[in-house]
């Protein structure tokens, strides 16, 4: 009874929307930035046993009048 009770809950829910979807991942463009635009480039969440060391995310500080970076496709 609980299981055939619970099947509709899940595909009322479903049907309804209320399920979550799967959503494609936006499109994340590799940027080259020139070295002489930044005064601070740091890594965070390194992974140290590669080399170079393989990092989640980086966090760039750029000299004033000099934001603009190169998208490479």
């Amino acid at each position: 009874m609980w299981g055939r009770a619970w099947a509709c809950v899940l595909l009322i829910a479903t049907l309804t929307g209320c399920a979550s979807r799967s959503r494609p991942n936006p499109f994340l463009p590799t940027m080259s930035i020139p070295l002489e635009c930044t005064t601070s480039i740091r890594l965070v969440g390194c992974e140290l046993s590669f080399s170079p060391p393989h990092c989640r995310t980086a966090a760039v500080t750029y000299r004033k009048g000099c934001e603009q970076v190169v998208v490479v496709k």
